[in-house]
């Protein structure tokens, strides 16, 4: 059924105004996903929520279970496919549909043949969600085998709404990431080794622990599929894009995975190292979701390490009534009333249980057990 113009200018605004609700990840993913069915019409549908530097999976949300074809999937849109992600969240584009990609010849796509057709797929149009701050998510939108495909007018109508559902996104993580009644106990760094086919053949025992936390089944993130391909894509064909994903765990603990090729007797090898994410780390993301500005962050910075106004405005090198002025936007964005509130509700007891200030203001899904 064909959707009028008007009709997609009116779930334009309701996504607006999911946009600037106060919504967590899945409530808002959801709420979204209602209004678009209606503008676009999709049977299932997939979204996975990323790392706003890297574009790496950090958790997601689907209507159905492709749970046995996750690591080649995972492996097929970093690269080696006619749809990448990394290339799209780089494109001018955010949107396309795999059957204009495939000059309507579905099977010219490996993902779809091994990984889409056997559950009765047909078109896919997939929409990177990014605003200014980087991409936040994956949303994929799919039709039946016997449907009609995804036409250029729904790939544009995505690609006008990429920066609202960014923004969708970007503002959930604050709901998702919940204060913990106690400090959760120090976990060491770990290390994970893939092989070729990015299967685990071997990791330290602190790694189990980690795994715990990512994923208490047991099985391995799609992030670490997707670090894997990454850093054994060629030079040649790699998008640039960081191999390193900050996630949260189950627990609340916000982790860092980093990637690396091995060499000499481990060639071919990927080392994925698992840790727990610096000040810094959390200072840069915290910042992203509150929407701050260069200068908002330094003035943050200075404020956690308990400078005054005027000591604020010698630091900046603009003056004092220069720097209330971005105190007021900075309480607007995070919601809160004075220094102290900022200091305590929003970067110390809710999300760094033990904060050291940046030295230099920065500028589940699975598959294989860990027996």
């Amino acid at each position: 059924m064909a959707v009028s113009e008007r009709e997609r200018t009116r779930a334009h605004e309701r996504l607006e105004t999911l946009a600037a609700a106060d919504l967590g990840p899945e409530e808002a993913c959801r709420a979204a996903i209602d209004v678009l069915r209606r503008a676009v019409g999709f049977g299932r549908w997939c979204w996975p929520l990323t790392d706003p530097a890297s574009a790496l999976a950090t958790s997601g949300i689907a209507e159905f279970d492709l749970w046995p074809e996750l690591p080649r999937l995972a492996a097929l849109e970093e690269h080696g496919d006619v749809t990448r992600k990394p290339r799209l969240a780089l494109a001018p584009c955010a949107s396309t549909a795999l059957s204009a990609e495939t000059g309507g010849n579905l099977a010219r796509s490996r993902r779809w043949r091994e990984c889409l057709e056997p559950y009765g797929i047909g078109d896919e149009l997939m929409t990177v969600c990014r605003d200014r701050h980087g991409c936040w998510g994956s949303l994929e939108l799919m039709r039946d085998s016997g449907d009609r495909p995804f036409d250029e007018n729904d790939a544009r109508f995505l690609d006008r709404l990429s920066p609202t559902l960014g923004t969708l996104l970007r503002r959930s993580q604050r709901r998702g990431w919940q204060r913990e009644a106690e400090p959760l106990p120090p976990l060491a760094p770990a290390t994970l080794i893939l092989d070729a086919d990015l299967q685990p053949v071997s990791w330290t025992a602190a790694f189990r622990e980690w795994l715990a936390e990512l994923s208490p089944a047991g099985m391995l993130p799609p992030a670490v599929y997707e670090l894997g391909t990454r850093v054994l894509t060629p030079s040649e064909e790699a998008s640039g894009l960081p191999a390193s994903v900050r996630l949260r765990t189950q627990l609340g603990r916000l982790a860092t995975l980093e990637a690396a090729p091995l060499e000499g007797a481990g060639t071919g090898h990927v080392v994925i190292g698992v840790r727990s994410a610096s000040a810094d780390e959390i200072f840069d993301l915290l910042c992203l979701t509150y929407d701050l500005t260069r200068r908002e962050r330094q003035l943050v910075a200075f404020v956690l390490e308990g400078l005054g106004t005027k000591e604020l405005a010698q630091g900046l090198c603009i003056s004092p009534y220069t720097v209330q002025d971005h105190l007021k936007s900075i309480f607007a964005k995070t919601g809160v009333r004075s220094r102290g509130e900022l200091v305590g509700q929003v970067f110390l007891d809710h999300y760094v249980p033990r904060w050291e200030p940046p030295a230099d203001p920065p500028s589940g899904l699975l598959v294989r057990r860990i027996e």
